[in-house]
């Protein structure tokens, strides 16, 4: 019962962190939409705990501890797939602008003369 208690707390808590964030502009909303399902997700198995045990025997699970730590693995893994996919586009981006930056120089270089 008193994990059960810290779970509830700590997914509120992380809730309206992600919420304060968003509002001053220091989350995007699409990179916040994954942090606010995994607090959802936390409170329903901190409120219902039950329902993990029913999930894990479901699926297969020797006990419920491996249905939450696959839980948390595959959440991370969700995260880093994400992440890999920005950190793709920021380079593109950054290799452009340095393209640019670089035409740009160049052209400067080449009216100077």
């Amino acid at each position: 019962m008193g994990l059960n208690v810290v779970f509830i707390v700590a997914s509120i808590f992380t809730f309206i962190f992600i919420i304060l964030k968003i509002r001053k502009n220091g989350l995007n909303i699409d990179d916040s939409i994954i942090w606010i399902l995994w607090a959802i997700i936390l409170l329903i198995i901190s409120i219902f705990p039950i329902l993990p045990t029913i999930i894990s025997e479901k699926l297969g699970f020797m006990s419920t501890s491996n249905f939450i730590f696959s839980i948390f693995i595959f959440f991370l893994y969700i995260l880093l797939f994400i992440q890999s996919i920005q950190i793709s586009k920021l380079k593109d981006k950054q290799k452009e602008l340095i393209q640019k930056l670089s035409l740009r120089e160049y052209n400067d270089r080449k009216q100077k003369d």
